[in-house]
């Protein structure tokens, strides 16, 4: 069916129904909306699908709040047909059968879901090219990863049950909209990673002019992260504080004076060899700026600490295991990511993948879905 109404394109290239509904209700996200405009710019499929939605619903608007007697003629109720009507041509429009005055509410409100569903028609599971099982194919890099209601249909070969248990907790959830499969330990390590702001008497303190960038609320490798914060105006100079989160707060690591760039809109350092962090420990960072003479701590006193974590020896190895099958694979390394905490890790590798000029509607739909639940995350 979907060759007879999309002979030349793709139907995976066609938006989802609720994509049309969001777009109508201008509830789509700027880049979902460039998305869905660029598409119907070129597809009259979709612009007459839109445009015989958008004619339903307005139509609905303006009808009077009144009952109506119950239609005497029972071939009117029938649904045949209205989806393929939806994109004939030469036919009278389906909306035309509403405007008889014996349709009651019920039957309008009946009648448009299966508006809804002619334009489904066109991207069910059976008709949308992703799978009869509703899967999505993500393009990373020279090939292309299956995601179905049960996980990865196409796992590399030699890939372990384990791995691919692992893979599958966290991508099928996601995939339906539902909330993946983390361990308990992961959502505690997370939480001991998140300190509500301080709360101050009296006047309030002045904006900070700047704000950390990375790493906040996450698990890092590397025993020497990059620490990342943006720009301020008029800063001289910053300095990074690395504190133990513990007891003791010692100080683990300072950087030097750090002189921005003038064209620069952020900065980062990477602390020294000498000054290396410990595994398994929890640390909170700061950065000092230097504005006319003052300091100026970024986050500040009424913000939420910005804190992170390195694996453990322990944890390590065990990702490293996981990881040994899934090489160049920046899909199945950012969900491994995912369920280890690496969420800065696991964001930047879907970030990647979503900037692929070659990736599906559907798949960039997904890969939006994955970083959206990295920041819940970040926020629970």
């Amino acid at each position: 069916m979907a060759d007879t109404i999309l002979p030349e394109m793709p139907a995976e290239d066609h938006p989802l129904a609720d994509s049309l509904g969001a777009y109508l209700d201008d509830d789509l996200s700027r880049p979902d909306k460039a998305d869905l405009e660029e598409h119907l710019r070129t597809c009259e499929v979709c612009q007459k699908a839109l445009a015989d939605l958008k004619a339903f619903r307005e139509e609905l608007m303006q009808s009077p709040a009144q009952e109506y007697a119950p239609a005497t003629d029972p071939t009117r109720s029938s649904g045949a047909g209205l989806g393929s009507r939806l994109f004939s041509q030469g036919k009278p429009r389906f909306l035309d059968w509403f405007t008889q005055p014996f349709v009651y509410a019920g039957v309008a409100a009946v009648a448009a879901l299966i508006v809804v569903f002619g334009i489904v028609i066109v991207r069910s599971p059976e008709t949308l090219g992703i799978g009869g099982n509703g899967q999505v194919a993500v393009a990373d890099g020279s090939h292309l990863i299956s995601v179905g209601p049960k996980g990865i249909t196409n796992p590399p070969a030699g890939l372990s049950a384990e791995v691919l248990t692992v893979l599958n907790n966290v991508a099928a959830p996601i995939l339906q909209n539902e909330p993946p499969s983390f361990s308990p330990a992961l959502k505690d390590n997370l939480a001991a990673l998140k300190r509500a702001p301080s709360v101050l008497l009296g006047q309030p303190s002045n904006t900070v002019p700047f704000q950390v960038i990375s790493p906040v609320r996450t698990w890092v490798e590397s025993a020497r992260p990059t620490f990342k914060w943006t720009k301020a105006t008029n800063a001289t100079g910053y300095v990074v504080h690395v504190i133990v989160d513990d007891g003791s707060q010692e100080e683990a690591a300072t950087s030097p004076v750090i002189i921005p760039a003038s064209d620069a809109t952020s900065c980062q350092w990477v602390p020294a060899k000498s000054t290396a962090l410990s595994s398994g420990k929890r640390y909170r960072w700061y950065v000092a700026a230097t504005i006319k003479d003052h300091e100026v701590d970024a986050p500040g006193i009424e913000q939420a600490q910005a804190k992170f974590a390195l694996l453990s020896d322990q944890a390590m190895a065990r990702l490293n295991t996981l990881k040994k099958g899934v090489r160049d694979d920046r899909l199945l390394d950012g969900l491994l990511n995912l369920n280890a905490g690496l969420l800065d890790d696991a964001q930047r590798e879907f970030e990647y993948l979503l900037a692929d000029p070659g990736q599906s509607i559907n798949a960039k739909d997904f890969l939006r879905r994955v970083i959206a639940e990295i920041q819940w995350l970040k926020e629970m």
